[in-house]
């Protein structure tokens, strides 16, 4: 990376190819994601580009980094203003928010484009759809501070198939996919917090 770059200014570069990649993925779809176009945007060159992301796969990569972290940011804000633990209804408002976004990578793409995309990733890295286990025991035991034990493997398999439905979601019927999911996410709220 060139070193006329600050440290403040490589990272508001990185943060704003970020957001451009975004706009051009919930816009135009993956294809629009080239890197001259994202380079362009943010007025670099296409080699400034490839100083901070090896390839396209891994700058995509990043961006889903970027917005899994981002919806684990937000889930630690609400329990911090909460100054407790989070209710099924305030975890439930959170599974809506991160399961309807335009940021959702399963709204985003088919299973075959989305296969397509975890193929492109650098080596070594892999894109689990919400249902990391280390994720899931840390909502368990510090956001919702369960007393119970919970079955991890559950709730990752009620996310995989959110993910699934999702990223399938043009063999559904379209007129309930939402109510499909919105009972997917009763089953993940389930598995946590016992039935309603």
């Amino acid at each position: 990376m060139p070193a006329i770059f600050s440290k403040e200014i490589k990272s508001e570069l990185y943060h704003r190819m970020i957001e451009v990649g975004w706009q051009l993925l919930v816009g135009e779809g993956i294809a629009a994601v080239r890197v001259e176009r994202v380079a362009r945007s943010v007025g670099i060159a296409k080699g400034t580009f490839y100083s901070f992301f090896s390839s396209k796969g891994d700058f995509v990569y990043a961006m889903l980094m970027e917005n899994r972290q981002r919806g684990v940011d937000e889930l630690e804000r609400a329990r911090a203003r909460a100054g407790r633990a989070l209710t099924r209804a305030e975890l439930g408002q959170w599974l809506v928010r991160v399961w309807g976004s335009e940021r959702n990578i399963f709204r985003i793409f088919t299973y075959d484009e989305y296969a397509r995309l975890v193929r492109s990733f650098p080596e070594g890295r892999s894109l689990a759809p919400a249902g990391d286990g280390a994720l899931v025991r840390w909502i368990a035991t510090e956001i919702v501070a369960l007393e119970h034990p919970v079955d991890v493997r559950e709730v990752e398999n009620l996310n995989r198939v959110l993910a699934l439905t999702l990223l399938n979601r043009r063999r559904l019927h379209p007129e309930v996919l939402e109510r499909t999911v919105a009972a997917l996410q009763e089953d993940v709220l389930d598995a946590l917090f016992g039935e309603a």
